[in-house]
């Protein structure tokens, strides 16, 4: 197959997913990080009374009416009205109310006054300028009306949601599932840390702690399969005994075109449908992705480079496990960032996610400091990145202090 374009590998993905993971309930206090598979409706007006938005007095705006430096306004106060105590009898005439933040509104009072701008004699207030009608009043409703919707269904619960539930009454919410994602590391020569590596040419499995990290902080739940050797029948046994026991399932390496790079032609063989292999970015270029169980699961063969798996994960798994739990909102943050050093290359034909550390200045504007070594197999990068900037297709030089878009992990 020929280098398949960004945009289109990113479309295929999310056209072959015609599914949402299963509804499940969850209390609040473990919904964070789900997302809704309902509206959330508002269960009475918000707020449910009128209310003091200060500590101040309540009065009859009309009272106020002819208040001035040179003509002092004298009101009795009456009483003293606290956050969930309500008074039922009317507000007189030439009367107020002092009240506290949060406090109702009394009957027949249409404005709180703050504390700071009265005077205090003898159990009366002096006031020296007139009162709106309505000030510092919350009134029954201001923010939410009862039915309407106040968070909608595909929103990721985030702590301040959870917050917004909890003060209309809802205990527990509908989410969807996080899927279930398989991360299977191949390689003859791949190690499991804190093991020895035994001869030259062996390495420590970095891929299958990587990305089973991505995947339980950005909407999954991930299982490490470990590693295995590169041999056909084995590879082939251990996959056809595990595929169906997941929603989406990782592999790294054995996507090239060595002599033993079988994973292209292990899932095809057990009925994956490959919709494309190979696409036109860098790093990550030998990505291969289809779907199988009659299009309901994903695979994505990533590459065996670390540097090529995670970001790979960010820019074309990350999107399909989104869709996956029905969110509205597919993709990592992408804003604009200034460069900070030079980037050239020598080719241009492919689109290039190099790793950059964002950070502010005390300017404001956010700025985007590349790695110094632009090699994909160089895992240092990705504990200095907290991003990538994107270089387009036929763009060879990028200059110090020209804006870049930048997808933040």
């Amino acid at each position: 197959m020929s280098l398949l374009p960004f945009e289109d590998a990113l479309n295929t993905v999310l056209n072959s997913i015609k599914r949402s993971t299963p509804i499940e309930i969850r209390f609040l206090d473990s919904a964070v990080g789900y997302i809704l598979a309902e509206d959330i409706k508002a269960t009475f007006n918000y707020p449910i009374f009128d209310y003091s938005a200060m500590d101040g007095f309540a009065l009859r705006s009309e009272d106020t009416a002819n208040a001035s430096p040179s003509n002092p306004v004298k009101l009795k106060v009456v009483g003293t009205i606290s956050a969930g105590e309500f008074v039922e009898k009317e507000l007189p005439p030439k009367a107020t109310y002092k009240i506290f933040t949060g406090a109702p509104i009394p009957p027949e009072a249409d404005a709180v006054i703050e504390i700071e701008k009265v005077k205090v004699e003898d159990g009366y207030i002096v006031l020296t300028e007139p009162v709106e009608v309505g000030a510092n009043i919350r009134k029954a409703g201001e923010y939410a009306k009862l039915g309407e919707t106040i968070i909608s269904k595909g929103e990721e619960i985030t702590p301040g949601k959870v917050g917004v539930l909890a003060s209309f009454g809802y205990g527990k919410v509908r989410v969807f599932s996080k899927p279930k994602v398989a991360i299977l590391s191949t390689g003859t020569e791949i190690r499991e840390p804190c093991e020895p590596l035994l001869k030259p040419g062996d390495i420590y499995n970095t891929n299958s702690y990587s990305l089973s990290t991505a995947v339980n902080t950005n909407g999954g739940i991930a299982t490490n399969l470990g590693n295995i050797s590169d041999d056909y029948e084995t590879l082939r046994n251990f996959l056809k005994e595990n595929l169906y026991q997941f929603d989406v399932f990782i592999t790294t390496g054995g996507v090239s075109m060595g002599e033993k790079d079988y994973v292209q032609t292990v899932v095809r063989d057990l009925g994956v449908d490959i919709k494309f292999h190979k696409i036109r970015v860098k790093p990550g270029k030998p990505t291969l992705f289809g779907t199988y169980d009659n299009g309901r699961r994903l695979f994505f063969g990533l590459p065996g480079n670390p540097v090529s798996a995670l970001v790979n994960f960010y820019i074309l798994v990350y999107p399909a496990l989104r869709k996956l739990q029905g969110a509205k909102e597919l993709f990592k943050p992408k804003f604009k960032a200034i460069l900070t050093k030079d980037f050239k290359r020598r080719g241009a034909q492919r689109r290039e996610f190099i790793r950059v550390k964002l950070h502010f200045e005390e300017d404001g504007i956010v700025y985007a400091t590349p790695y110094w070594n632009v090699s994909s197999g160089d895992i240092l990068s990705m504990g200095f990145a907290n991003g990538v900037a994107i270089i387009y297709e036929g763009v060879k030089e990028v200059k110090k202090g020209d804006p870049v878009e930048v997808i933040m992990f």
